[in-house]
């Protein structure tokens, strides 16, 4: 994950796991809340209809004496009666109720105004259109009133209540509806909805920062771990473990420690020579390239050895491999101590040892050298008087030059030790 894109990675999962639950639920708190509020409008709208159309029917019977009844004038036009009031006309009563109440008020003869506030953008008075087929199906056949939430009034949506009312015979003759805009309540629903809705975005963008904001925190520890475990799995085995991994106490701090020891079980596995416990060829390799860079860029002095046990086969041959395993390791704590402080030691391969001595000149490095060969001079094959000897090949390492030149030089210094007795140094 840490060299590489992923088409669905664990960042954009677990931001999508915040983003996506939580913009649903505030979309369904701001719908439910909606719902609720707009329930909560209606039903106060209901109730207020019903006591409008109550008040106009209770002032009429207050100002107009007499039942509802239609008279035929002599021009063939029908009139609306209450007792001896007429009511078509210019009538102020219904337009005063209208204003103060909010509301549009019609008086009906069976499904037709006869009389209503009600009248279109331009102006013209909805007299002489029918109510909805719908309220003339449940109102005027039934002789009961209702109430309608979205209902056609004179082609706008509406909210209306319709109540009848009887003529002298006692039959319906007609109704008084009442009515208000459904534009008007959807307005009145927004404002009530709107500061519901500013609260759900405040309270879902806080949660939102709190939700992102931690899970970001632990993707970032998961593609550290991710990155830091890549960096093992190239051989960097000495990656410094980011410290975020190890701040809290959970199951990615458990990783990290499980990492760390992975990585010194896999750097004594890939570095170390399992036998002595020296650093191996690769990490002698590795050790030299870094060597002749410090040589190159802070001018730093050092000297390369490559040692070697003598007559180590004959070892072998005698005492056994087993036998020779022992002399190995004893040479290889031999070495291992008379470098402490002075520079590096590894199994070249073999009985082949090298050695690399930090910031020495020449003459220094082989001083120090006699002392470990001494060192070693007092091993002997356990429980026999054969004593253990080592020749050395030493050369000081030159700016500039490759590894190789120097370890040849090295080389050909032991070869010389080898055949010049054994059992010293060469030094060149």
């Amino acid at each position: 994950m840490a060299d590489k894109g992923f088409k669905n990675s664990l960042k954009r999962q677990m931001l999508k796991m915040t983003l996506i639950p939580l913009t649903l639920m505030t979309v369904a708190i701001v719908v439910v809340s909606v719902s609720i509020v707009r329930k909560s409008i209606t039903d106060q709208i209901r109730q207020e209809l019903i006591g409008d159309a109550e008040l106009v029917g209770f002032t009429f019977d207050k100002f107009y004496n007499g039942d509802f009844h239609l008279v035929e004038g002599d021009d063939g036009e029908m009139s609306i009666y209450k007792g001896e009031q007429p009511l078509n006309g210019d009538d102020t009563l219904m337009a005063q109720l209208s204003d103060t109440l909010n509301i549009n008020v019609s008086i009906f003869y069976n499904d037709t105004r006869l009389l209503t506030t009600l009248s279109d953008s331009s102006g013209n008075s909805a007299v002489g259109t029918k109510v909805a087929a719908v309220v003339k199906n449940e109102v005027l056949d039934t002789g009961s009133s209702a109430f309608y939430d979205n209902v056609m009034v004179y082609n706008t949506r509406s909210f209306a209540y319709y109540k009848p009312f009887a003529g002298a015979d006692g039959s319906v003759m007609g109704m008084i509806g009442v009515c208000r805009s459904g534009e008007d309540v959807q307005k009145q629903v927004f404002r009530y909805i709107l500061p519901i809705i500013g609260i759900c975005l405040v309270v879902a963008v806080f949660f939102g920062f709190i939700m992102v904001r931690f899970n970001k925190k632990l993707a970032d520890r998961i593609f550290k771990m991710d990155r830091y475990m890549n960096k093992l799995a190239g051989g960097e085995f000495d990656y410094e473990m980011p410290r975020e991994l190890m701040q809290e106490d959970d199951e990615i701090k458990s990783l990290a420690h499980d990492g760390k020891k992975m990585a010194r079980a896999l750097k004594t596995l890939v570095e170390f020579d399992a036998l002595t416990e020296l650093n191996n060829r690769r990490s002698a390799d590795k050790k030299l390239s870094e060597v002749r860079i410090r040589m190159v860029e802070m001018g730093m002095k050092y000297c390369v050895c490559i040692a070697d046990i003598d007559f180590f086969k004959k070892v072998n041959d005698t005492y056994g491999h087993e036998m020779g395993d022992e002399v190995l390791r004893m040479v290889a704590a031999k070495l291992k101590k008379g470098m402490v402080g002075k520079g590096f030691a590894a199994r070249w391969g073999g009985e082949e040892f090298l050695l690399i001595f930090d910031g020495r000149e020449l003459d220094i490095a082989k001083r120090e050298l006699s002392m470990i060969m001494d060192d070693v001079r007092t091993i002997y094959v356990p429980d026999t008087d054969r004593q253990i000897t080592m020749s050395f090949g030493l050369t000081a390492m030159i700016a500039g030059e490759s590894t190789d030149e120097a370890l040849s030089r090295a080389d050909a210094n032991l070869y010389e030790a080898k055949e010049g007795g054994r059992n010293q140094i060469v030094c060149k």
